[in-house]
């Protein structure tokens, strides 16, 4: 787990994009615990992630790299969709779509990687 993926969900938690519940699950996912493991296995998600990346269009902008393991991401990327108003089918993403949403101050690419 590396420190920029936990300050990122940090940063999601206190600018109330997720739960503190949220950022506590994504950040146990994050450590690789025992816990998540358990609810990876045996399922078609099973060693995918889903990938958000966010660059932005000027300086003053925040870059943001996030990996989260697809078996935790259903909520979060409800949260994030929910919160920019974007229109991201599921069904494209686990298909290999790659979705990338054009905003005024930023450029934001969502996939998933095996």
């Amino acid at each position: 787990m590396d420190k920029e993926s936990v300050l990122n969900v940090m940063k999601m938690v206190k600018e109330g994009t997720i739960t503190s519940e949220e950022g506590v699950e994504l950040i146990n996912a994050l450590s690789g615990s025992e816990k998540a493991e358990e609810r990876r296995s045996k399922s078609s998600t099973r060693g995918k992630k889903l990938v958000i990346r966010v660059t932005p269009k000027n300086e003053k902008g925040e870059k943001a790299n996030i990996t989260i393991p697809l078996a935790f991401a259903g909520n979060f990327l409800k949260k994030i969709v929910n919160t920019k108003d974007m229109n991201v089918n599921m069904d494209d993403l686990m298909n290999g779509m790659n979705i990338q949403v054009d905003e005024e101050d930023e450029m934001v690419d969502i996939h998933i990687e095996e």
